[in-house]
């Protein structure tokens, strides 16, 4: 989530980009003194921040980033229990599930038509992972991609740029050491290349502004 620490850290939480390990690092650091922006979860870049000390974010590379929404999607509402660890499943009903269960009606009652409709279309992807459905579910969200407005917060598949302002120190996220949080799980057999080769021509396509910005291939 989007986090400060009034005055003095600023820190943009983009969907899938290492977020979470952030956000337990700066709790360790600053503990209470950590909160959540009022505007919600995933908040892009806000002015009104702009003269705290320490304004930053992670980006990840969106070849890896677009296939761990993806899997995630499913691991979060259609992989079998007996599947995840225990361990996983505490933390993804911690960080994920209490949320979403607690504000089923205001998602419902905010959503647009169009995020209602794409909901539908990806849900449907989700729910049997595989190499032929992660192309179509690039398809489909890549056209969207650059739909950045009020409702954000239903869109985790759009350009991770658009989140940001030129005043935003940016991060790898592969740069990075230290524990990682939020590793989605993987099925027995699973082979992330075989995704992210399949998916290439797409995210060079369509995602080519944070291909550039960001320094990725």
């Amino acid at each position: 989530m989007t986090y400060i620490v009034p005055k003095k850290v600023y820190y943009i939480h983009i969907p899938k980009s290492g977020g979470t390990s952030e956000k337990y690092k700066l709790k360790e650091m600053y503990g209470d003194d950590l909160i959540e922006v009022p505007t919600g979860k995933h908040s892009p870049y806000d002015k009104q921040y702009a003269d705290y000390d320490c304004i930053y974010t992670h980006v990840r590379n969106p070849h890896t980033r677009l296939l761990s929404l993806y899997l995630f999607c499913h691991e979060l509402d259609f992989m079998p229990k007996k599947f995840i660890s225990k361990e996983r499943d505490e933390f993804l009903s911690s960080e994920h599930r209490w949320k979403i269960h607690s504000n089923a009606t205001k998602y419902m009652e905010e959503q647009t038509q169009f995020d209602k409709v794409m909901l539908h279309k990806l849900k449907q992807l989700h729910c049997n992972i595989s190499v032929e459905n992660y192309v179509k579910w690039l398809s489909t969200v890549s056209k969207a991609n650059h739909m950045m407005d009020e409702h954000f917060e239903y869109r985790a598949y759009l350009q991770q740029h658009l989140w940001l302002s030129d005043n935003v120190h940016v991060k790898k996220i592969e740069d990075e050491e230290g524990e990682k949080y939020n590793q989605t799980t993987r099925m027995a057999g699973h082979n992330d290349e075989e995704y992210i080769e399949a998916g290439r021509s797409i995210i060079q396509e369509y995602y080519s502004e944070d291909l550039r910005r960001f320094g990725y291939e």
